[in-house]
């Protein structure tokens, strides 16, 4: 069990980090360019505030 957990290790390590980089990028975009991705700023904000484990 704790093996399979290591075993898994960078691959969540590595989601996070992107997710991490994602909402920040996110973060900067403007009004016009949420729309282009289907969201506007309230869902951006919600996603931003997450932590990053999630």
């Amino acid at each position: 069990m704790i093996l399979e957990h290591l075993l898994y290790l960078p691959d969540r390590l590595r989601t996070q980090r992107q997710r991490h980089r994602s909402r920040r990028q996110l973060r900067h975009l403007d009004d016009r360019l949420l729309a282009d991705i289907g969201l506007d700023r309230t869902t951006a904000k919600r996603e931003v505030s997450k932590p990053f484990w999630r």
